[in-house]
């Protein structure tokens, strides 16, 4: 008994490289495709059938081989069909970029020197490309997803490839991004810097953001001198003193500065319009000399300040006025019990009368600083704050009342965060009461309404949760849509393990204000 099946379907050489190609790009005329896969289903189920009744092992034989071909065929035929084929390769490029393993591509992450060198190679675009030829070619031959080059050299001497096979990674990631604006961020040691910022100098001309770390690096970087047309963004950390390479860069508007007054590099100071100082490595640098940065910044829109004022002395003379016209300002102050006393007199030496928004912070797990109302109501009063502050976020040791008092003076705030402090000594009385919340209740109708922040839209709360239900809601109601108002916001963030159960009135009326839209709410834990 011998067989005559053979399918029509077996594919020639020809036709198997043919298919071979759509499974990489995707087929152009799915409908026939889709035909020619239905009829493949039904072709090895015949196969199966045969192979199983038939006694001569010859016939078996040529079965299963035809069998297998075509087998191989269908899976290049489902392979051109696949869905992904479908996605315009701007979306393939976007989904990539979405791959970016970022917790290891930055240079305050900890990564090991064998990913250091997945960092340098960006290994996981190679990965990509080995799926098929079309992702080999979006992965390899889009600039953009190689424009992002991050370099730790505190970990290539550690690494199990040599500093000049590193260094031809680099290059050759470098070379893939072509002319697409760059992304740097580089930590410098003595060691590797030259070579390292010799290779980087040569692509100056695509610099738009830069991040670099390290002291001592001038002479590396002196080639960038007159080329970095496009840097938009900066950050600098380290010793920079008389550094001359950045003052000719015309699109630089944003500076971030870790270092001291008394080192600090050559810039186009009038340019700059964002800028963030931190004093790392203040040492002995008077507070003084530290706020005098203001004064190289005449054009200053937005600025965040962190100061360490743990060593500072309530003693020390601030013989310095000034008067900036920055609109948006964030201090983070460090500080100790002995120095919190200190914390906000300087306040005492500046003038905003431009500001918009006013934000105390203490630097991530740290103590808060102690708030003085005294020191704020001047500054507030110097500056005309009645007439333009509209944002204002309090993270600070201050007791309900001294708030309120600042809060009387700000007429025209529309967006309001105020933290419970809990992880110092001194914050034995909440700032978020029942009084706090009375007060900030909007009044109207019957008689004058609250002058306590008539205008408020915004009310962000991180408490731990020290008040009756009935006080929040009530300041919720009274503001959520009412006399013709937009829409308010309230953010209700408890502090972690402070949770309590809310009684079912609160929660029912909270949803009947989101559901009418007078109300954008929400709530949860943090740490």
């Amino acid at each position: 008994m011998s067989c005559s099946f053979t399918s029509t379907h077996l594919p020639t050489a020809t036709q198997l490289a043919a298919v071979r190609e759509l499974s990489r790009l995707g087929s152009s005329e799915p409908t026939a495709l889709q035909a020619i896969v239905a009829a493949i289903v039904l072709d090895l189920e015949r196969y199966d059938t045969e192979i199983q009744n038939l006694p001569i092992q010859r016939e078996i034989n040529r079965l299963i081989s035809e069998r297998i071909t075509l087998l191989s065929y269908l899976g290049f035929c489902r392979s051109a069909l696949s869905p992904v084929h479908k996605l315009p390769n701007e979306l393939l490029v976007s989904i990539f970029a979405w791959c970016f393993p970022s917790q290891l591509y930055s240079i305050l992450g900890k990564r090991t020197p064998e990913e250091e060198v997945d960092c340098v190679s960006h290994r996981y675009l190679r990965d990509l490309s080995r799926v098929c030829y079309r992702w080999y070619h979006i992965a390899m031959e889009t600039p953009q997803l190689w424009s992002t080059i991050v370099v730790d050299a505190r970990l290539w001497n550690r690494s199990h490839i040599s500093v000049a096979a590193l260094l031809l990674l680099l290059e050759a990631s470098l070379r893939r991004g072509r002319e697409h604006p760059l992304h740097l961020e580089v930590y410098a040691v003595a060691q590797h810097h030259h070579t390292i910022f010799e290779l980087l100098s040569q692509y100056a001309r695509r610099w738009k953001t830069a991040i670099i770390w390290g002291k001592d690096v001038d002479d590396g970087l002196r080639a960038c001198a007159g080329n970095l047309g496009q840097l938009e963004k900066l950050s600098l950390a380290g010793k920079w003193k008389d550094v001359e390479t950045f003052q000719t860069a015309p699109r630089l508007r944003e500076l971030t500065y870790r270092g001291a007054v008394d080192k600090l590099p050559k810039m186009p100071w009038k340019q700059i319009q964002r800028c963030a100082y931190i004093d790392h490595f203040a040492g002995d640098v008077s507070l003084s000399s530290r706020l005098s940065f203001f004064r190289v910044l005449p054009n200053l829109a937005d600025a965040k300040f962190a100061l360490d004022l743990k060593d500072s002395s309530i003693d020390e003379p601030l013989d310095i006025t000034i008067t900036s016209d920055v609109r948006h300002i964030q201090f983070d102050l460090a500080t100790t019990t002995t120095s919190s006393a200190t914390a906000c007199r300087f306040f005492d030496s500046l003038t905003f009368p431009s500001l918009k928004s006013f934000s105390l912070y203490p630097p991530r797990f740290r103590n808060p600083p102690v708030w003085s109302s005294p020191h704020f109501l001047r500054l507030a009063a110097r500056s005309a704050f009645e007439k333009h502050l509209v944002r204002l976020v309090i993270h600070a040791v201050i007791t309900d009342t001294e708030l309120l008092r600042c809060l009387e003076v700000l007429p025209k705030l529309k967006f309001l965060s105020v933290t419970d402090c809990t992880s110092s000594s001194e914050a034995s009385q909440p700032v978020i009461t029942d009084t706090f919340l009375q007060k900030l209740t909007y009044v109207s109708g019957t008689g004058t309404p609250s002058m306590i922040v008539p205008h408020l839209e915004s009310l962000t709360l991180k408490t731990v949760l020290d008040f009756a239900d009935a006080s929040y809601v009530d300041l919720i109601d009274s503001r959520a849509g009412k006399d013709d108002r937009d829409t308010f916001t309230a953010n209700l963030w408890w502090v972690e393990r402070r949770r309590r159960e809310v009684s079912v009135d609160a929660l029912d009326k909270i949803v009947q204000l989101t559901r009418e839209g007078g109300l954008l709410f929400k709530a949860g834990e943090r740490n």
